[in-house]
């Protein structure tokens, strides 16, 4: 890993609950890298299960798929697949659900502008500028 190159898959992890069961790593946000123009996190949803339906009032939020699922965005249901795009304006209620039997769902989210935390991620942010620190 350098200054400028991220190994997403070595960065500590937070696991949200059921029924919104997920894995969540902090890429880089304010709280953890200093990079203030946006949050990026990985969100990996296992075979059944959602991120739940939800809103981001202050940002707006582009993730990048890889897998297959379905995507609830503004009351309309639209399946998802390996380099679908979801843009989630700031407000607008949406949910990603794993529908895959074997497959985890992996989501690159990219909050505009930083996302304000949520406990969970709170917590996370800690363990990754820990984590950081280190390398």
């Amino acid at each position: 890993m350098s200054k400028w190159v991220y190994n997403g898959w070595e960065f500590p992890a937070a696991k949200a609950e059921p029924p919104r069961e997920r894995y969540l790593k902090l890429i880089a946000c304010p709280e953890t890298t200093g990079y203030d123009k946006a949050t990026v996190l990985f969100s990996h949803i296992p075979p059944g299960s959602s991120s739940g339906m939800h809103t981001h009032p202050a940002s707006d939020e582009i993730m990048y798929c890889v897998g297959r699922g379905e995507c609830t965005i503004n009351g309309e249901k639209i399946k998802i697949e390996t380099d679908s795009v979801i843009v989630a304006p700031r407000g607008v209620e949406h949910e990603c659900r794993n529908t895959s039997e074997t497959e985890t769902l992996k989501l690159f989210c990219v909050y505009l502008p930083p996302l304000k935390l949520s406990e969970l991620l709170v917590e996370l942010a800690k363990k990754t500028k820990e984590y950081l620190a280190g390398k």
